[in-house]
């Protein structure tokens, strides 16, 4: 073991010498630190965007007329964003509410989405493109997620929430 090891190192070290990487590259490449953003109000996001989206504010509900939207920008390769709850909760109130929009533009909603929901233990997939993320009132609490990739086309979703009927995808 410790023969396969050692020639794995080396040959590895080689390779980093032949391509001028350096560590922080391959730390990159392999998941390293991501961009955080926080988003508490209506954004248009862009490509630069790429990383993780904090929704809402830590230990404060999402009270009504606090919602808002976030638009996704037109579908580029290998973009990919997660977007976490951050509010305990959200008020039991249609403009408490947020959504996350499939565009065609970075603001003309468009049909992009398809992927898996994970709600309360129970998956469904939706194989029907849609728009709309939405973390809904009086169910979706912290730690309620949506993450998406794209493939130049479409957005492909992992959304998963605590409670029946969190975060849906339609």
């Amino acid at each position: 073991m410790s023969k396969n090891y050692n020639k794995m190192a080396i040959k590895t070290r080689t390779q980093l010498k032949n391509t001028n990487r350096t560590f922080d590259n391959i730390l990159d490449s392999l998941g390293g630190p991501q961009t955080v953003t926080n988003v508490n109000a209506a954004t248009n996001l862009s490509i630069d965007d790429c990383g993780t989206i904090i929704l809402g504010v830590v230990g404060t509900e999402q009270a009504a007329s606090t919602g808002f939207t976030v638009n996704l920008p037109a579908p580029a390769r290998g973009a990919y964003f997660k977007f976490i709850l951050a509010a305990p909760s959200i008020a039991n109130d249609d403009t408490a509410e947020i959504f996350i929009k499939t565009t065609s533009d970075g603001t003309t909603a468009a049909d992009l989405g398809v992927g898996m929901v994970h709600v309360n233990g129970a998956p469904a997939n939706v194989v029907a493109v849609a728009d709309t993320v939405e973390f809904v009132k009086a169910a979706a609490t912290a730690g309620d997620y949506a993450e998406c990739i794209s493939d130049g086309t479409n957005w492909f979703f992992t959304i998963f929430g605590d409670a029946s009927g969190a975060v849906t995808l339609s």
